[in-house]
This record gives structure tokens, sequence and C-alpha cells, in this order.
């Protein structure tokens, strides 16, 4: 359907050969639809018909400090260290087959507090963790390596519970572990 303007005053019953068009009008206009209703997606389940699924919120968004990555936790060190010369045991280092055992096989806790954190928003990182392992095993000292917003979520307590309840095979001597975790 077309609106053209047209002067009262014409008097003829054709339009002006110079007449604009000012509006369009389609052919459902004035007609409103009936909304559709909106359910829960569950797996299986089919639509009904006049459903749709419902769409997910957007992602809040991250500012450029919200992505920084920063260092928060213990300072981790090797610790000063004796010689003793008469001792018969060996003190060593934990080698990498049990380092990277413990690490695959442990993180698990670690790796669902990033998780915890990082839920509802669009976030990649390497989060970089930083242990000093005493000679028995223990977890001492932790540090890790985050964006800003993680640790506003509270990541380094509950990584820090996490990383102190894993356990390296014990060694005699202190060994400082360094390892990433991906997230996104």
């Amino acid at each position: 359907m077309y609106l053209v303007l047209r002067p009262p005053w014409g008097g003829g019953a054709t339009a002006p050969t110079d007449a604009a068009v000012v509006a369009i009008a389609t052919s459902d206009a004035g007609v409103t639809k009936k909304p559709t209703k909106k359910r829960p997606r569950r797996p299986g389940v089919p639509l009904q018909p006049g459903e749709t699924d419902i769409d997910e919120p957007p992602l809040p968004p991250l500012t450029a400090a919200d992505r920084h990555l920063e260092w928060r936790g213990d300072e981790v060190s090797l610790p000063a260290q004796k010689i003793d010369m008469g001792a018969g045991g060996e003190a060593r280092q934990l080698d990498d087959a049990e380092i990277n055992s413990t690490v695959n096989g442990q993180t698990a806790g670690v790796q669902s507090c990033i998780v915890q954190g990082a839920t509802g928003v669009d976030l990649q990182a390497t989060i970089t963790i930083r242990l000093l392992v005493d000679g028995t095993g223990h977890v001492t000292k932790s540090r890790l390596q985050a964006p800003h917003y993680l640790f506003e979520k509270g990541l380094l307590g509950c990584a820090q519970r996490a990383l102190g309840r894993m356990r390296f095979p014990s060694s005699g001597a202190p060994t400082i572990v360094t390892f990433p975790v991906n997230l996104g």
C-alpha cells in the first residue's frame, strides 16, 4: 500500500506527477504477532510449535585492567641449605618425571578454582603457578600469575588451598615447581 501526499484542492482524481512517496505500509501493517513462549532447552526434548530456545545472556565486558596479569601469593624461593658432609642420605631435587606425574594427576582442584572464577565471562589466559615443595613432598608456598579479574573472584585463596593438598614424592631437598594452566 502506498500513501501519496496530494493537496485537497487539487480537484482531480489523479495524483500530481511530482508527488513524493511519504510512507510505505507493508501488507501486515497494524497486525501484531503473538509473542512466542520461551523455555529452557532440555536435551532430547523437542520444541513445541511457537517455542524457541532461551538465548544465553550476553557475557559481561572485561576491561584491560580486568585482563591484566599480576602475581599474587607467597614469595617462592629456595631456602638457604646446609651442607652435611657426614650424612649418608642423598638429598636431591624432584626430577621432571616426578613433577609432571604429580602435576598431571593432582591439578583438578586448581583447575576447578580457575573455571569457577572465569564462569560467565569471555576470558582467555595462561595462569602460571609457582610452588615451593619441601623435601618431604609438601607444598609450603605458592604464587600465581593470573588476570586481575580472577583474583577478585577469589582465585588466590581457592587455588592455594588446592595446591596445599598436592603431594609430591619425597626427595630430601626443596624444589621450585612452575607450571602453566591454560584458560580458554
